[in-house]
């Protein structure tokens, strides 16, 4: 009973807080606001209330948040990107232990960058609520999948803002509207224009490799009938922007056929193993499957294998790392 007392204490103090502050402005200046943070790696303080635009509408965040949580990869990647050390998260692939204590091993591609031991939130598909409320977060950050459907109960913990990271749009814009919520505009602007620096120099560098070239992007499970050809997201938007002509499936598509993998007719092709596939299986299905080993593109050597975690991921570390990845694949082949 004194602990909810407590709680109510302070979500009083915050609506007195929301009351007397003006909301946050862009332009406003932050001397004389900040502070080191010594273990979330926020260091921006300050007493505005800023919003965070998002799928759900409008989440104001008052102050600037010490304790933050991502509830899914695409989330921790934005974060990172911002400089903020997670408080909390939730992995694709259940942890077994309380907290990610050794977060390069325990966190696929973006663990060597997490500086904290954030607690384990259990799956990204259902993070726990009940390990929330002991974090005691000061704001969480989630995929529409996973929170839309209990947003009011997350909200009572602390004030959340989820996301559609699957769309066309990718996540650009919500970078920036997380940014909006940490006072973190500047960074993440820095973050856009090193991406399209990135872009621009490995376009030029490849152009005579992928000029006039179709790819296609196969989500590879062991056996054709359960993989599939990606739609237009994150990894085919990055194959456009560096020039390819990408192959993209139709919303109706679903299922290939060994036959439909056959007639496949693209330039280059790319595989993500996904399921409990692996890209050392998959490298041995496309080298020894005769009908796989028959194709144009393979038979031209334009085949390369890629981690589909990277599509889980789709933040701009991701894109920074599947540039780099892809692009040493394709000179490895055409040297």
């Amino acid at each position: 009973m004194k602990y909810w007392f407590r709680r109510w204490n302070v979500w009083l103090l915050a609506i007195l807080v929301c009351v007397a502050v003006v909301a946050c402005n862009s332009n406003l200046s932050q001397s004389g606001n900040s502070q080191s943070n010594s273990s979330q790696g926020v260091d921006n303080i300050s007493s505005d209330c800023c919003v965070i635009q998002h799928d759900g509408g409008e989440t104001e965040v008052c102050g600037q948040p010490q304790k933050v949580v991502a509830l899914s990869p695409p989330l921790l990647d934005i974060l990172l990107s911002l400089g903020v050390q997670p408080a909390g998260y939730a992995e694709v692939e259940l942890l077994n232990q309380k907290v990610f204590d050794n977060p390069a091993q325990q966190i696929p591609f973006l663990g060597d960058r997490v500086t904290s031991q954030p607690v384990n939130l259990g799956s990204r598909d259902s993070p726990s609520l009940e390990t929330l409320l002991t974090l005691n977060p000061d704001l969480i950050l989630g995929e529409k999948f996973s929170v839309e459907a209990n947003y009011n109960q997350f909200s009572a913990i602390a004030p959340t803002a989820y996301f559609e990271t699957t769309g066309e749009e990718g996540w650009k814009p919500i970078l920036q509207a997380i940014a909006a919520g940490l006072n973190r505009q500047d960074k993440a602007q820095q973050v856009l224009d090193a991406h399209n620096r990135h872009i621009e120099a490995t376009r030029q560098k490849i152009a005579p490799l992928v000029a006039g070239q179709t790819i296609i992007v196969l989500g590879w499970q062991s056996i054709a009938n359960q993989s599939f050809v990606l739609e237009r997201g994150f990894v085919t938007n990055l194959l456009e922007d560096l020039g390819f002509q990408v192959i993209v499936a139709s919303s109706d598509e679903t299922a290939l056929s060994m036959e439909s993998v056959a007639g496949l007719d693209a330039d280059h092709i790319l595989i993500m193993p996904t399921g409990d596939n692996t890209i050392e299986r998959a490298k041995q299905q496309w080298e020894t499957h005769p009908i796989l080993r028959s194709i144009p593109a393979v038979q031209a050597g334009n085949l390369y294998f890629m981690d589909y975690q990277l599509a889980r991921i789709r933040g701009p570390i991701a894109a920074e790392i599947f540039i780099h990845e892809f692009t040493s694949l394709l000179t490895q082949t055409q040297t």
